[in-house]
């Protein structure tokens, strides 16, 4: 049972489970620290290469869509002020949580120094590629610290480094990675939620949820994790309460508490100061995400380029949205407390968050970052063979790969119609294949291909749920 604080002198401070040092330090000879990082740099390093066209003069004539290197880093530079020292909140609301928001008046602060507006701008671009690979890197490392050591509840197991070297690999060179690396900001959110988790599995539960408060503080859906982790915790005291034994790595009052005192606190520290000086601003993050309307990558924007939804009423789509989350939230509530053999967090934590991306009204194509290292955690434990779940990853990545050429697409055919220069629109099995090197490359989709598009995408991550669901119901021999 995982019930380590971070007070020195503990009996598990440092570990959950206690392994003595000779155990320890096996286990740190034993991880791949190079390996790991080299992997999370080279996925940097393919994410910048991705954005190349763009930085050498794509970024507004259109071609960004053509080429698939847009980012908003770069025009969001100029939209926002940063240019010419604006400060976020201060004195421009922005739509971004105040973590993010910290981050880009830093890096453009950062840069101001240089000769010329767009020496500046390509200066602002290349520092926060810079930052963001490093967040990376920090994700991959955090992901194969957790996949090697068997997850947040597998300490005393043999290292396995294979296993952290596939996770660290998914995690950051599969295509979704870097093609979507520097989209936004999202890497921020995603390592500070992966090295939460990893820090919580060794034991430092308060400085986990630090973390991931401050991941909260970058980007909202890391919240979401608390959800399943106090659902472990009410199937804990439901046994108690039966008077069952308590299984291995059993959540106790103290795991949520901490964790969820620890993200508070982080999160508060970040945001109060933000919210006294600039109340208005501080509070356009909601308001913008409420008033949003079905944008791209949602299956109520899919829906209606079908024809078979009203996409024009906001108040529908917002109760639509909220309620079948809702659904979700209560489905995954109930697996885990009736569950033969207790789930894992990683896993309630998949099944939540990509419950939220189905059923949002915005699902943005980087908002895959966040599903990775959840899919890899998510690793199921029973007799299931490895073969079948890496080929469900595979489908999965197959169909975002081609989602994320598709909304180029799709973006591409407006700027086109906008210049008066439209090329063909190709059917869904005639992009499919273009989008691998099959076909014309400059040709472009209407909105009901892109809609097969993405529900194809969505899903191919419904299946994967499924699989995370039959793994939880199953009773068979762990395999993590």
């Amino acid at each position: 049972m995982i019930t380590t604080s971070d007070t020195p002198g503990h009996p598990g401070a440092g570990d959950a489970d206690s392994v003595t040092g000779t155990s320890r330090r096996s286990a740190a000879a034993a991880f791949p620290w190079l390996w790991l990082t080299a992997i999370g740099l080279a996925g940097a390093v393919l994410g910048y290469l991705v954005k190349l066209s763009c930085r050498t003069g794509g970024w507004w004539d259109g071609t960004q869509n053509h080429l698939g290197c847009y980012s908003d880093i770069y025009p969001l530079y100029f939209r926002d002020g940063l240019d010419t020292g604006t400060v976020p909140y201060l004195d421009k609301a922005v739509e971004y949580p105040v973590l993010i928001g910290a981050f880009m008046h830093l890096a453009a602060r950062a840069v101001a120094w240089l000769p010329d507006e767009g020496a500046r701008a390509l200066g602002y671009f290349d520092l926060s590629a810079a930052v963001l690979g490093g967040f990376l890197v920090a994700a991959v490392l955090s992901v194969g610290f957790l996949v090697g050591r068997g997850g947040v509840a597998g300490a005393g197991r043999p290292f396995d480094r294979t296993a952290a070297l596939v996770a660290g690999a998914f995690t950051a060179l599969v295509p979704a990675a870097f093609m979507t690396a520097y989209i936004n900001w999202d890497l921020m959110a995603v390592a500070l939620l992966c090295g939460g988790i990893a820090v919580y599995a060794r034991g430092r539960q308060w400085s986990g949820g630090v973390l991931i408060g401050l991941a909260v503080a970058a980007k909202f859906y890391p919240f979401l994790v608390f959800g399943p982790l106090f659902v472990l915790l009410a199937r804990h005291l439901l046994r108690r309460w039966r008077g069952l034994p308590d299984e291995a790595g059993a959540t106790s009052v103290g795991d949520f508490l901490r964790p969820l005192g620890g993200a508070a606190a982080a999160w508060a520290a970040v945001n109060v100061p933000v919210l006294v000086a600039a109340p208005a601003a501080w509070a356009t993050f909601f308001t913008f995400s409420r008033e949003r309307p079905a944008d791209w990558g949602s299956v109520y924007f899919a829906l209606g380029e079908l024809g078979l939804f009203d996409t024009g009423d906001l108040d529908r789509i917002n109760f639509l949205g909220t309620a079948q989350l809702v659904v979700v939230c209560a489905g995954v509530a109930l697996l885990a407390v009736l569950a033969r053999r207790r789930p894992s967090w990683e896993q309630l934590i998949l099944l939540v968050v990509a419950g939220f991306l189905i059923t949002n009204k915005v699902w943005s194509p980087q908002f895959v970052l966040w599903l990775l290292p959840l899919a890899v955690l998510a690793w199921p434990r029973s007799t299931m063979r490895p073969w079948v779940w890496a080929a469900v990853l595979g489908v999965w990545q197959l169909a975002e790969y081609v989602y994320i050429n598709a909304i180029w697409a799709l973006l591409a055919h407006f700027t086109d119609m906008e210049a008066g220069s439209a090329a063909p629109s190709a059917g869904f099995p005639a992009f499919a294949a273009q989008a691998f090197g099959f076909g014309d490359t400059a040709a472009t989709i209407d909105g009901p291909t892109y809609a097969i598009a993405q529900l194809v995408r969505m899903f191919s991550l419904v299946i994967v749920c499924a699989f995370i669901v039959v793994d939880c119901l199953r009773n068979g021999d762990s395999k993590a």
